[in-house]
């Protein structure tokens, strides 16, 4: 088994990127707001909330290449051979629903894209992400996690900050031109993750069925988790996007855009964790170690820059800046943790192929969840209410998922009161600043003992 600082090293260059990206987007967002304007920013932020769909269309494809790889480590190069012979089929299917969808029906799909060449655009980004996943997880099985932090630069972080920056050279340029860079470099990315494959041999033609049972076993419930992952990750954005209009989803999505860098690292973490997990080791060593780091380091870090949030966001946004943007930035902090800490969760159901056991309680809340989102976003309320329902509902899915898997993690009552403490600590930071103070160091010397 890889030792917690291997796991640990090989997590932080997987992580790379977020960090990389955090900085660009510190960049690329004030200048995107402030030569093309808000409306603008929200129109081109709605096409790769859209676009995050085409996860799923990999009917859990990927998944199941790591996963049959850490089960038959010498079948490896078959294994990717299949994994991108059903691909290529699935990204058949899938491109062709949708240009036959947008034959039939030429109005189904005006409100998000407002020309046929981002239709098109939209076409070639879903073949491109259906291919990266399948792609990244072969890269992932055979431990190139290296080349794979460069690869997860490329494909998520750069397209979608690159454009923004590319206003700086031209300030007329119109979202079909910044769309075209966006989907150049996810195309060219996929190319090169190809090529880097096909050089090191790490694939191999053969009729050997072995991805093939894993598919069968686990595909629906892999596709399912994603199907709710987006709905979860995207309908409040659409429905702000709907009835709110742009200028209130670039308010939204700023802070949730930024705060979100935090799944980068966890997601990091987690591709490391399939690999180890689905070679059916007993030891709960690693498992451990990464809820730790963010479940307990993490939101130690994170809350002692919550006091320099307004002048960091002011000195970032400059006129666009608001009291909104603060509020909504500390909300999505909180649910960044929560959230990170559910993808090590995850990972966990998905190795050990018992991921149907999370789906349960996860389509007994999403009705709910949706329903009120809905109302609170129809009715006009706050931007603010609707970021306090998302933390709700992060805060629910990992207190269950803590639950769930409550034999395998050490001391899980003490992360049910780390928990409670943090949202206490969120909420004090609006209500009293004092009691804040008070209950961050009562956090760190708590952190500092509990070392010892």
């Amino acid at each position: 088994m890889i030792k917690n600082n291997e796991l640990i090293f090989n997590g932080i260059i997987l992580s790379l990127p977020g960090l990389l990206s955090i900085i660009i987007s510190l960049i690329s967002i004030p200048i995107h707001l402030s030569v093309a304007g808000a409306e603008n920013y929200g129109n081109y932020i709605i096409f790769h909330l859209i676009l995050t769909i085409s996860v799923m269309f990999n009917i859990g494809i990927g998944k199941s290449i790591v996963i049959s790889i850490g089960s038959f480590p010498q079948k490896n190069k078959i294994i990717a051979y299949q994994g991108l012979k059903y691909t290529l089929l699935i990204s058949f299917l899938i491109s062709s629903i949708f240009i036959l969808l947008k034959i039939l029906n030429g109005t189904l799909f005006e409100y998000f894209f407002t020309s046929n060449t981002i239709f098109k655009y939209f076409i070639i980004c879903i073949i491109s992400t259906i291919f990266y996943v399948s792609l990244e997880a072969i890269l992932q099985g055979n431990e190139k996690y290296k080349s794979l932090s460069l690869y997860n630069f490329l494909f998520f972080s750069l397209s979608l900050s690159l454009p923004s920056l590319s206003l700086l050279y031209d300030s007329k340029s119109t979202l079909d031109n910044l769309l075209l860079i966006s989907t150049y470099l996810k195309v060219f990315t996929i190319f090169a993750m190809l090529i880097l494959i096909i050089l090191n041999n790490l694939i191999k033609i053969s009729d050997t069925n072995i991805l093939i049972n894993n598919l069968k076993k686990n595909s629906k419930w892999l596709t399912l988790n994603n199907i709710l992952v987006q709905f979860y990750d995207i309908f409040d954005k659409y429905l702000i996007k709907i009835f709110l209009g742009p200028i209130a989803l670039a308010t939204y999505s700023i802070p949730q855009q930024l705060t979100g860098k935090l799944s980068i690292f966890s997601k990091g973490f987690s591709a490391i964790l399939l690999t180890i997990f689905s070679k059916k080791t007993k030891n709960n060593k690693d498992l451990n170690q990464s809820i730790k780091v963010f479940l307990k380091i993490t939101p130690a870090f994170i809350f002692l820059l919550f006091p320099f949030y307004s002048v960091l966001l002011n000195l970032w946004l400059g006129d666009e800046f608001n009291q909104n943007i603060l509020d909504l930035t500390k909300i999505f902090s909180l649910c960044g943790i929560f959230a990170s800490t559910s993808h090590i969760l995850v990972t966990k159901f998905e190795a050990s192929q018992t991921l149907r056991r999370n789906l349960k309680f996860e389509f007994i809340l999403m009705p709910f969840f949706l329903i009120i989102l809905y109302t609170l976003v129809y009715i006009n309320y706050s931007l603010i209410y609707i970021a306090s329902i998302i933390l709700i509902k992060e805060s629910i899915l990992l207190f269950l998922r803590l639950n769930f898997l409550k034999k395998e993690i050490k001391n899980v009552f003490h992360y049910y009161l780390y928990s409670i403490f943090f949202i206490m600590m969120l909420y004090m930071s609006f209500k009293n600043e004092f009691f804040f103070y008070f209950l961050e160091i009562a956090l760190l010397i708590s952190l500092i003992k509990n070392d010892k």
